[in-house]
């Protein structure tokens, strides 16, 4: 008896042991419930608005991603099958997001702080270009992001989350967890930037808090060998959040160039900018004597214009309703095949002119807008981009028709005219980006900027140069320092001159 009483106190410990399991799991379960609960009633206060930032939305794929595969993970080891089954059912439906929209949640974080220049800092506290989204990101955030940056290259942008991510430990278990995790990242960016002393700093904290680590001490001990003389620097650099601002006349990348026009630092100087006018259009078509166009110019070789007020609320009505579970996620052509690629991420359709009376009544608007045939246009596009949503350079022959403001970023950016053009709802801009003999002017290269917060709905009209002999007509040279208006104001001094004979 004495050894089955022996056995019994065995039982009772492992009840016990049950019961801590279970407490603990329920503590778990109890504080992720009152952190849902809190984060979907902020997202009530503030509406659908909630969601034009793109730190709300990487929390809400964070949460219907990891967060909650950690609760199903829980629930599964627990005798809560029936509620654990519902669970499921939830998390399985089409509708839910997964890995990839997680990190393309990410991405487009990562994008916005690279071509606007912004600080992580800023971002892990909720402020979004000077404008505070009362929203904040956890150290365990913070690692998640910079090690996406990390993978895809951008050891700046890493360095600075992975400081940010240091700075926001709040002690606890959490902090022994994540503390070797941001530093062995920190390794790697340190290493990639070749901060050598403060990579030397790094290991020896990291071989600090994980003595018992081969692997960290094997690490070190090969990259003192490789350092050599260099290890004994006394002073760590400074490594910058963003690469300096190149100097005029100092080569840059096409990427660059896009960024630095999009953030505002590629920019027409006041001298520059002081032949631009604004006026109202007439006289391309009789009826704009009635009502004529207001016309600002943004460039005038290649010609660039921004026309004002030249579509109506009730036609963006009927585009909408048109375009309602018609849009599809936008592709570019590469090796004679569409692929989907993060170069251009946004949702687009194309309708034709006869789908209803509203689009040829703007096919007709372009034309007394552009002097231009439209018998040969393409079909009509829209696009909408949503937060971190961008178009990289490319070229086209275009009229551009803006059907929504935008509450931060989503420009168009032209950085061999260092020209921005802004979003403005009712507007359309035009340009050609062939010379009037068929050349294709590299200077209209362009390209959509990341939307920072809000979302961009644009009506993109291409117009084919066939048929358009009487309206702009072939020429064997290359209109490079003659814009439209200055050709057909200099036929008009020729005529003068003959009448004058």
């Amino acid at each position: 008896m004495t050894k089955v009483f022996g056995y019994e106190q065995k039982m009772l410990l492992h009840i016990q042991k049950f019961l801590s399991d279970n407490q603990g799991k329920l503590d778990f379960l109890k504080a992720r419930l009152r952190e849902f609960e809190n984060e979907r009633n902020e997202a009530r206060e503030w509406g659908p608005s909630y969601f034009e930032s793109p730190i709300n939305k990487y929390l809400l794929n964070k949460r219907l991603t990891v967060d909650w595969q950690r609760v199903e993970n829980l629930m599964a080891a627990s005798t809560g099958e029936k509620p654990l089954t519902r669970l499921r059912k939830f998390r399985n439906r089409e509708t839910m997001p997964d890995r990839k929209e997680l990190e393309g949640a990410i991405d487009g974080i990562l994008r916005l702080q690279y071509v606007y220049r912004l600080k992580a800092k800023d971002l892990a506290r909720g402020i979004l270009d000077g404008v505070d989204y009362s929203t904040h990101l956890s150290s365990e955030h913070c690692v998640d992001i910079a090690r996406l940056a990390l993978r895809d290259q951008h050891p700046r942008l890493a360095h600075s989350w992975l400081i940010e991510a240091n700075d926001r430990l709040t002690g606890g278990e959490k902090e022994e967890q994540l503390k070797p995790q941001i530093l062995a990242l920190l390794v790697q960016a340190k290493k990639e930037l070749e901060d050598f002393r403060g990579l030397k700093d790094t290991y020896q904290e990291l071989i600090g808090i994980q003595s018992a680590s081969e692997e960290h001490a094997r690490n070190y001990e090969t990259f003192l060998n490789a350092l050599g003389e260099r290890a004994l620097l006394n002073e760590s650099k400074p490594v910058l959040e963003h690469a300096p601002i190149p100097e005029e006349g100092e080569q840059v990348g096409e990427f660059q160039a896009y960024s630095l026009t999009c953030s505002g630092h590629w920019r027409l100087t006041p001298k520059e900018q002081r032949h631009l006018r604004c006026g109202y259009v007439t006289e391309t078509h009789p009826f704009l004597w009635i009502a004529p166009l207001k016309a600002e110019e943004l460039f005038q070789d290649p010609l660039l214009v921004l026309y004002h007020d030249v579509i109506y609320q009730s036609e963006i009505d009927v585009i909408r309703k048109l375009t309602k579970n018609r849009l599809m996620r936008a592709t570019i052509t590469s090796h004679n095949e569409s692929v989907v690629s993060n170069v251009r991420t946004s949702q687009i359709t194309f309708i034709p002119v006869t789908a209803h009376k509203v689009l040829s009544t703007i096919d007709q608007r372009v034309a007394d807008m552009t002097n231009l045939n439209m018998k040969y246009a393409e079909d009509h596009q829209f696009a909408n981009y949503g937060i971190g949503g961008h178009y990289g350079q490319h070229m086209d022959w275009f009229y551009q028709t803006t059907l929504s403001d935008v509450a931060q970023g989503g420009g168009t950016a032209f950085p061999q005219l260092r020209t921005l053009l802004k979003p403005k709802k009712y507007a359309a801009a035009f340009w050609h980006n062939l010379h009037a003999s068929g050349v294709g002017d590299v200077r209209t290269q362009h390209g959509a900027c990341p939307i920072i917060a809000g979302s961009k709905w644009v009506q993109n009209r291409w117009i084919r140069e066939i048929d358009q002999s009487d309206r702009r007509p072939c020429e064997l040279w290359d209109d490079s320092l003659a814009t439209y208006a200055q050709i057909l104001e200099l036929n008009k001094q020729n005529e003068a001159k003959a009448a004058s004979r």
